[in-house]
């Protein structure tokens, strides 16, 4: 039997319950991180000084913008649900199928790949320019300092995974989104490997 419109109608509202209270629910933690875990639990601040005096980042850096990550998402959320678009009619959330778990499915599947891409891209790198005779590294270990190959495992995992996403949520993948992925990867890249000079990206930090 077919459902009728109230039950959809009531889906609908239950599903903008949960887009405005996950989003609340973020901002309260961020809030709470910020003012009362942060500060108890991490020694030093966003920034600090090392011993030859330079700005470098603090143990609260990360963290700190991890948390800040979250809160555009969780206000888009809220504003989402509060000033919906015209013509708009919501989605129905709230009932967890075998679609539900599948999605879950391919995210651990993507994250694990990406992964992988990340620990072993610049390996291939440096075996393929070994082959080719443009470097004769002994290994990822001895280039590791060396741009593009200490780039090459996070640009590549990041590429990946953002990708991958885009195709999951999108169910397409086109140029432009191939594109914006790497516009913001390499940001990244320019973010934490130029300007953050004492950050390793990953998988440098664990040779």
């Amino acid at each position: 039997m077919s459902r009728r419109p109230a039950e959809d109608q009531a889906d609908i509202r239950q599903g903008g319950s949960w887009n405005l209270w996950l989003g609340l629910g973020t901002l309260a933690f961020v809030v709470l991180c910020l003012t009362v875990w942060f500060p108890r639990d991490i020694g030093s601040g966003f920034l600090q000084k090392n011993l030859t005096g330079r700005t470098v980042p603090g143990d609260a850096f990360f963290p700190v913008l991890l948390v800040g990550l979250m809160v555009p998402l969780a206000v888009l959320l809220v504003l989402s649900q509060l000033r919906p678009r015209a013509g708009s009619t919501g989605e129905p959330v709230g009932h967890i199928g075998l679609s539900n778990l599948f999605y879950l499915g391919q995210i651990i599947v993507l994250t694990a790949l990406s992964l992988i891409a990340m620990n072993w891209a610049g390996t291939g790198l440096v075996a393929l320019t070994n082959a080719v005779g443009l470097t004769e590294f002994s290994g990822y270990r001895a280039a590791s300092a060396t741009f593009p190959f200490d780039v090459s495992g996070f640009f590549a995992g990041g590429v990946l995974l953002t990708c991958g996403f885009i195709r999951i949520t999108c169910h397409r993948l086109s140029l432009r989104h191939f594109l914006i992925a790497v516009a913001v990867v390499a940001g990244l890249v320019l973010l934490f490997d130029g300007l953050l000079n004492d950050i390793q990206l990953p998988p440098n930090a664990d040779l």
